[in-house]
């Protein structure tokens, strides 16, 4: 095992811990939390089954279940629930919270997925049109982060018990996963296609949140934006450690606008603070 891999693991436990600390002492943060580790495990394993578009270096990782790194599990739970907590702390209603959690996944993934794949942490076969990343892995985070905190939102509304809240999570959300993504692999077979589709859902997404705003009652905790940050800066490193920088200078100027994007995002209740300031000043 190659020392890199386990610095990878290490960092992933390191960006979910931080989120377990929040959760730490509040049962549904707590279900949240957990939820989003298994089902980060379960969906890598039925999407690498169903569509084997991707696959994990052999023996590369020292902790995995059922072939899948535990370090992609403790990735995902760290992207959910940052972004799901940061949704809930800015008061983002329920109408525009999923595209909202899903836009916030898909920041951290454009530039992430093209540098790991040049470590590799994985490998895309075969390789897609964004710096060799398939448009559809773009679809399937929009759709995993979409689908987990649009069910886990509507279900806790209506659920108090943990173990059927995640579950029903876990069941309603990995199978309308599956459809979406059979859907896509199905249907979408050009570039311009994809692209279009995935614009679309972005563009929704942010008239979504125009017509049902957040009202940035509060901030995020400090652990679950670190978990973020913690993502953008380990792979900007991998960009520099890889050499990506001499062949591929403009992949630096996404990772960075991403992380600028991810700062200002958890700056937002600052503005919102400055400006209701300004609607109410004489």
């Amino acid at each position: 095992m190659q020392p890199i891999y386990l610095l990878f693991t290490g960092v992933m436990v390191l960006a979910s811990l931080g989120c377990l600390w929040d959760a730490w002492g509040d049962r549904e943060g707590l279900t949240l939390y957990a939820t989003a580790v298994v089902y980060g495990l379960i969906l890598e394993k039925l999407v690498i089954v169903a569509f084997g578009a991707y696959t994990y270096p052999a023996e590369a990782y020292l902790f995995d279940v059922l072939g899948i790194p535990l370090a992609i599990a403790f990735g995902w739970s760290a992207v959910i629930y940052a972004g799901t907590t940061t949704a809930r702390a800015y008061g983002v209603p329920l109408r525009s919270l999923p595209g909202f959690v899903a836009l916030y996944a898909l920041h951290i993934d454009l530039s992430m997925d093209a540098i790991a794949i040049r470590v590799p942490f994985w490998t895309w076969t075969p390789p897609g049109p964004w710096f060799g990343v398939p448009l559809g892995n773009f679809f399937g985070w929009f759709c995993v982060a979409f689908l987990f905190a649009g069910w886990f939102e509507l279900l806790r509304r209506r659920i108090s018990n943990p173990l059927a809240l995640g579950g029903g999570t876990l069941v309603a959300a990995l199978a309308t996963l599956l459809v979406l993504l059979e859907l896509w692999t199905t249907f979408v077979e050009s570039v311009a296609l994809g692209a279009g589709i995935l614009i679309g859902l972005g563009v929704l997404s942010a008239l979504a949140l125009l017509r049902w705003p957040p009202t940035f009652a509060d901030r995020p905790a400090r652990t679950a934006v670190a978990a973020t940050l913690l993502f953008h800066g380990f792979f900007i490193a991998m960009f520099v450690v890889t050499g990506t920088y001499r062949t591929l200078p403009v992949l630096g100027v996404v990772s960075v606008a991403a992380l600028g994007v991810g700062v200002g995002v958890h700056a937002l209740p600052e503005r919102g603070k400055l400006t209701r300031r300004r609607r109410t000043r004489p």
